[in-house]
């Protein structure tokens, strides 16, 4: 534990440890912090292969990832008169399987619309299946596919 969320306040851990505990590290789990990424690529061997970032941030990345795509295709649906957004914000955050059925259904309408918030909310609840997976082969089949269709979207 350091004082401060600066990359200098992790420096002071790593002198601690030996060169034989160094490489007896073979995975740091933390959020996504520039600062603490930085220091871990910085003073540990093969970093780029041992860094995992935890469940919650991913999930809040994806999240506000659908959010900005809803904020932006709500701005022009707006202006041409069509307000299927308006009032979805948390529409998109929450499980379909705990909604009402009344509300399942809108919900499920507008995510088979082929509105762009629609695909994004897709990729973010396709890529958290990630984290259902046991075996690593599996895992990186789907992490490949889920970061090809990403990319391309």
């Amino acid at each position: 534990m350091a004082a401060g969320r600066e990359q200098s306040s992790l420096h002071g851990f790593w002198e601690t440890l030996t060169p034989e505990q160094l490489e007896g590290i073979e995975a740091v789990a933390m959020d996504m912090w520039d600062p603490y990424v930085s220091s871990v690529r910085e003073h540990l061997p093969g970093a780029e292969g041992k860094i995992v970032f935890d469940k919650f941030h991913i999930a809040k990345h994806l999240g506000e990832a659908v959010d900005q795509v809803r904020r932006k295709e709500n701005k022009t649906l707006k202006a041409a008169g069509d307000d299927r957004l308006a009032g979805t914000r948390y529409d998109w955050l929450k499980n379909p399987a705990t909604m009402e059925p009344k509300d399942r259904r809108e919900f499920a309408e507008l995510r088979n619309s082929g509105l762009k918030t629609a695909r994004a909310w897709a990729l973010k609840e396709t890529g958290m299946a990630l984290f259902s997976y046991v075996y690593q082969r599996p895992a990186r089949k789907h992490f490949r596919w889920w970061h090809n269709w990403a990319v391309r979207s």
